[in-house]
């Protein structure tokens, strides 16, 4: 499943410009607010990110605009730096469904396009600014509280996260193949999963070695050419693994997945 997806990527290339563009924007606007800060460090981290992907979710010492604390040893401006964590909040919704789209149709083995991934954008940011808002407030809430508890509460708070993120992890593919609301999604979601084939969890499990592995390496030759490298190398490895992931969906949805041909027949989505 994994080759197929990368041999599909091939074909659609341009799926990856969408999380390197971000990212290196992100960066951008980062080091101009907060400055480049931090030190190398030996990380261990277990992150299973679904959708749009972003070395800015591996990193220890976040200095991207789309990282909640850029201005950490940085000297920038807090009313700026709010408005820019907004601001990128507001775009990551709307290029998460675009690119999830992208995801869809290249499972397909359909030409991708960015007139496509406007049309998706435009019909699913605002439920995906939802999810990032919930995922946000669970993080809040739940890290709050860990954090009271002590180190018991915070390796309580990664376990139950991350059992979370596996059983629910078509969650935001649902959203977009099934053209549902986010309540509806999430118990389909789960549907999915428990019609899991072995495929699904070799490509979780790949996911969560290969954000492994970039994690070590980005924080532990912490500079600013090895970040840039790496959003360049990230995004085509974690977009391909995005894709393998959707063409597990694909296969646990079987002959609904008809539905699609038949919609974009006729003008639909999906």
């Amino acid at each position: 499943m994994i080759g197929q997806a990368f041999d599909r990527l091939r074909r659609s290339a341009s799926l990856v410009a969408y999380p390197v563009v971000l990212d290196l924007l992100a960066l951008m606007l980062g080091l101009a607010f907060g400055g480049f800060h931090g030190q190398s460090r030996f990380t261990l981290k277990l992150s299973l990110g679904v959708g749009l992907p972003s070395v800015s979710g591996l990193l220890d010492q976040n200095v991207m605009a789309n990282g909640v604390n850029i201005s950490l040893g940085g000297p920038g401006v807090p009313g700026l730096l709010l408005l820019l964590t907004v601001a990128f909040l507001l775009l990551t919704a709307y290029v998460q469904g675009g690119f999830i789209g992208l995801l869809h149709q290249a499972a397909k083995d359909r030409p991708v396009s960015f007139g496509l991934f406007q049309q998706y954008a435009g019909a699913f940011w605002l439920r995906f600014l939802g999810i990032l808002l919930l995922v946000g407030l669970f993080t809040l809430a739940a890290g709050g509280l860990s954090l009271i508890l002590g180190p018991a509460g915070i390796l309580l708070f990664l376990m139950v996260y991350l059992t979370l993120r596996v059983l629910y992890v078509y969650w935001e593919f649902t959203v977009v193949v099934e053209n549902c609301g986010i309540g509806e999604a999430w118990g389909r979601a789960r549907e999915f999963f428990r019609n899991r084939t072995a495929d699904t969890t070799a490509v979780i499990l790949a996911i969560l070695a290969s954000n492994f592995a970039f994690a070590l390496v980005l924080n532990g030759l912490w500079s600013p050419p090895v970040l840039v490298l790496g959003i360049f190398a990230y995004g085509y490895v974690a977009t391909g693994l995005q894709l393998a992931l959707m063409l597990t969906l694909h296969d646990i949805r079987g002959p609904e997945a008809m539905e699609d041909a038949v919609a974009a027949e006729s003008g639909g989505l999906t």
